[in-house]
C-alpha cells in the first residue's frame, strides 16, 4: 500500500454539517465520530445537533471539537482503507489531531484537552483573521492596531489575526497598499497574543497528561516542522500552540525530508493540499470543500481515496474560493 502524509487542517476548514454525509455510510467515520462525541459528553450531544442540523458553527468551543472529530474519524477512515500514514502535520486545532495519529496523545486525553482549550478559548477577547495575497515582509508594514502575522502559508498567503479594530485598521492600510485580503472564518483571533493568556489557562490540563514519543514523523505547523524530541513530549508546547504563529511553509519544505509522499488533506477543505502541491507534492482533499448533497462527499470521498491506493491523487484546480473563506472585495490583481 502507499505511504500517505496526513495533512490536517485548524478553524477556517469548518462547513455546515461538514462531513456529515458520511455518517452511519462509511464504518470506520461513524465509528470514529461516536466514539468522540461520546468521550466530549454533554457538550458532544448539543454538537452533533449542531453537526446534523447543518448549523453554523459560530464559536471557538463548537468549532475546534467537531472540526478536531471530523479530522479524526477521517484519519481513521484513511486507515480503514489500508493507507500506511507515512508522517502526519497537523496545523492549529489539527495538531491535537496529529498528535493521536502519531501515538504522542492517547485519543481520551487530546479530546479532553480539545474541549478544555476550546472553552478556554472561548473567553478570550474577541478577535478574527484576515487571509492576504502576499508574503509576510510585504505584509508586515501596514499591520495595524496590535494585529499580528498570525500564519505563513506560502509566498501567496499570509494570515493576520487580531481584534476587530486592528483588523479594522489594518484592512484599509492593506487596501491602501493595493493587497488583496480575505476574510477568514475563525471565531478568535488565534495565533497571536489575543489568546495567549487563555492558554496559559489551560497549561495544568495539559501537563496532567502523560505523552509518548511519536511512532510517526510527526510535523507541527507551529514549530515550521518536526519538534526536537524534547519538545513533542513538553506540555507547554501543546497548551501554547493557539497562541503561537503556524509556519505551515516551512512545515511543508520539510514534509519532503521523510520521504517522496503522497499527501491527503484529512479535513473538509483543500486549502493544505493547495498549499502542498506549491511544494511540489502530490495531494489530494478527501472532501474538497465539498458543500452541497450529502452523496457528493460520499462520492467525493471514494474517489480521493482510490486516487491515493492507486498512487496517483492527480491535480486538481488550486485557485477556488472556498466556502470557509469569503471575498469582502474583489480578487483585482491576485488571489490568496
Amino acid at each position: 500500500m502507499p505511504s500517505v502524509a496526513l495533512l490536517l487542517p485548524g478553524a477556517g476548514a469548518q462547513y455546515p454539517a461538514m462531513a456529515y454525509g458520511l455518517y452511519r455510510y462509511e464504518p470506520a467515520f461513524t465509528t470514529a465520530m461516536d466514539t468522540v462525541l461520546e468521550l466530549l459528553g454533554q457538550a458532544g450531544e448539543r454538537l452533533y445537533r449542531l453537526w446534523s442540523s447543518g448549523a453554523r458553527l459560530r464559536t471557538v468551543a463548537e468549532v475546534h471539537p467537531l472540526l478536531f472529530a471530523v479530522c479524526h474519524a477521517l484519519s481513521e477512515t484513511v486507515r480503514d482503507r489500508g493507507l500506511r500514514p507515512g508522517a502526519v502535520l497537523g496545523q492549529s486545532v489539527g495538531e491535537l489531531v496529529a498528535a493521536v495519529q502519531t501515538g504522542v496523545l492517547p485519543l481520551t486525553d487530546a479530546v479532553r484537552l480539545v474541549a478544555v482549550q476550546a472553552d478556554a478559548l472561548a473567553g478570550a477577547p474577541a478577535g478574527g483573521a484576515l487571509a492576504v495575497a502576499a508574503a509576510p515582509p510585504a505584509v508586515s508594514p501596514f499591520l495595524r492596531g496590535g494585529t499580528v502575522v498570525a500564519a505563513a502559508n506560502g509566498p501567496g498567503q499570509t494570515i493576520v489575526s487580531g481584534s476587530e479594530f486592528g483588523l479594522a485598521a489594518t484592512r484599509r492600510a492593506l487596501e491602501g497598499a493595493g493587497l488583496t485580503w480575505m476574510r477568514v472564518q475563525v471565531p478568535a483571533g488565534l495565533h497571536g497574543p489575543l489568546v495567549t493568556e487563555a492558554c496559559l489557562d489551560t497549561l495544568p490540563a495539559f501537563e496532567a497528561s502523560v505523552y509518548t514519543a511519536p511512532h510517526t514523523p510527526l510535523l507541527s505547523g507551529c514549530a515550521g516542522g518536526r519538534p526536537e524530541p524534547e519538545r513533542a513530549v513538553d506540555p507547554e508546547f501543546w497548551a501554547l500552540q493557539p497562541a503561537r504563529p503556524v509556519l505551515l511553509d516551512a512545515a511543508l519544505g520539510q514534509l519532503a525530508t521523510v520521504g517522496a509522499l503522497l499527501c491527503a488533506e484529512v479535513g473538509p477543505g483543500h486549502g493544505l493540499a493547495v498549499q502542498a502541491r506549491r511544494h511540489g507534492h502530490r495531494a489530494v482533499s478527501l472532501l474538497d470543500g465539498c458543500v452541497g448533497a450529502p452523496h457528493e462527499e460520499r462520492d467525493r470521498l471514494r474517489q480521493a481515496l482510490d486516487s491515493l491506493l492507486l498512487g496517483d491523487p492527480g491535480d486538481r484546480p488550486d485557485n477556488k474560493p472556498t466556502a470557509r473563506v469569503a471575498w469582502l472585495r474583489p480578487p483585482g490583481g491576485g488571489s490568496a
